[in-house]
């Protein structure tokens, strides 16, 4: 019986972990940004705060028709900011047909 629940803890242990994995963001330094993505940074990086994320798409350094960017700002915990900048700039991305991913920015 303890062995069995055992097997049981540890298949829903390794579950929970690749759920927490799968979530995961790819990031992109500010500096790597086209330079509207870079202005909108800085103009929103005061907000914030400790738990504030914002993410960024783009496929064109000069057309801001081919740019996504969202920031998540008046959170409680940090991982609830990304995945809100995320689903954010994807809605975005999706409208304006961008194909880059949404990256978090760091």
């Amino acid at each position: 019986m303890q062995k069995s629940c055992l097997r049981w803890a540890s298949l829903l242990f390794c579950l929970c972990s690749f759920h927490v994995a799968a979530e995961e963001h790819k990031h992109i330094a500010a500096e790597l940004l086209p330079m509207s993505l870079q202005v909108s940074w800085q103009s929103n990086k005061p907000q914030l705060g400790k738990f504030g994320h914002c993410a960024a798409a783009f496929d064109s350094r000069t057309d801001d028709g081919k740019m996504a960017f969202a920031c998540s700002i008046y959170v409680k915990l940090s991982a609830v900011a990304e995945r809100k900048a995320v689903e954010h700039c994807d809605e975005q991305r999706q409208t304006r047909h961008i194909k880059a991913p949404c990256q978090l920015i760091d």
